[in-house]
């Protein structure tokens, strides 16, 4: 098996959907962490991972581990997480019939296209100088997000957000609800999705992705 190397920030919601599927899908990978707080993202080493200066990026070595030659990267998170699917197929976060796995993507794309990326604080920022219009811009986009969420997966009942394992879904909910509570959104306004959230914090996979076991503290 090709061996990797993740550049990811410890509190990025993309990062932790990456390390959640490494982890569990139990593939081994080296972790180097870019403060998305420092100037490192527009220096010229991460521009070239990735020409947003983004993480997650994924480093692809060879089986040796050799980093000579033209360097390979793949970035953006639902892009390396179905990569991964493809390479290590079990346990699957695509499970089930096309239909059902149309139903986890578009569970996916509300959190990853639709919630995720507009309540991001360079875009908050961007918004206004601001800070209480950029906490009430975040809180909007979070919440309309969520909601949406919640009344889709009443479509696809069960333990997590498509039936009793794990999918691609829950691998971006879980870090968005993440990122509610630290913004001050309390999940019980969102029955279904807290139940989702508490299931999956008692997994094992979750805790070994979880921001607080790559914390710089940690």
């Amino acid at each position: 098996m090709n061996k990797f190397r993740l550049y990811h920030y410890w509190r990025s919601s993309s990062s932790w959907r990456v390390r959640w599927a490494l982890a569990l899908k139990k593939i081994p990978c080296e972790y180097v962490s870019v403060n998305l707080l420092s100037d490192e993202t527009d220096g010229p080493e991460q521009r070239a991972r990735n020409p947003f200066g983004y993480v997650p990026v994924l480093q692809i070595l060879d089986d040796s581990g050799d980093t000579t030659g033209k360097p390979v990267y793949l970035t953006e998170s639902l892009a390396i997480i179905e990569w991964l699917e493809e390479l290590v197929g079990t346990p699957s976060v695509l499970p089930g019939s096309s239909y059902q796995k149309a139903k986890i993507r578009q569970l996916a794309e509300t959190i990853n296209a639709g919630t995720q990326p507009i309540q991001n604080p360079a875009v908050a920022q961007f918004y206004s100088s601001d800070a209480e219009q950029q906490k009430k811009w975040s809180l909007h986009w979070i919440r309309n997000g969520l909601a949406a969420y919640e009344s889709l997966v009443q479509e696809t009942p069960g333990v997590f957000s498509v039936g009793d394992t794990l999918t691609l879904a829950d691998l971006c909910l879980i870090p968005q609800c993440y990122n509610a509570l630290r913004q001050g959104v309390f999940l019980s306004e969102f029955p279904k999705i807290e139940k989702i959230y508490q299931s999956a914090l008692l997994t094992e996979s979750c805790q070994a992705s979880a921001p607080d076991s790559f914390s710089p503290q940690s």
